[in-house]
């Protein structure tokens, strides 16, 4: 009978020590569409799910065509921006804090930059 009594604490210790935490950490993700975008039909995916598709200008004074706030669980993440249905850049962030992204587009040398960090984007 002491055996029973001493045994369910135990067991009961046992599962609470081996228990996986369920609820992953979730950090904010900025993505900011930044310079040189002009009437472009731009598509951003996180983790292959669409964040973004529409239709962007910049805003020459701001240097911003838009911005947008979501989140991400804390890991490894991927990135995917197509411009205008044929310029594609794709790459991999890990997010353990908050992450603000900034995308920029050259429409002469066609190409898409993807820059990360740690602080917010600054516009005047």
């Amino acid at each position: 009978m002491k055996k029973t009594i001493l045994s369910i604490p135990l067991v009961l210790l046992l599962l609470v020590a081996c228990r996986k935490t369920s609820n992953p950490t979730v950090f904010d993700l900025g993505v900011d569409m930044q310079s040189s975008f002009e009437k472009d039909h731009v598509q951003v995916m996180i983790d292959n799910q669409p964040l973004l598709n529409t239709q962007l200008t910049t805003n020459q004074t701001l240097g911003l065509a838009t911005s947008i706030s979501t989140a991400a669980t804390e890991g490894k993440h991927s990135i995917k921006v197509i411009v205008n249905d044929s310029i594609v850049n794709t790459g991999t962030f890990t997010q353990s804090g908050d992450l603000y992204i900034g995308i920029n587009y050259d429409k002469a040398a066609k190409t898409v930059s993807i820059a990360y960090s740690t602080k917010r984007f600054f516009y005047n």
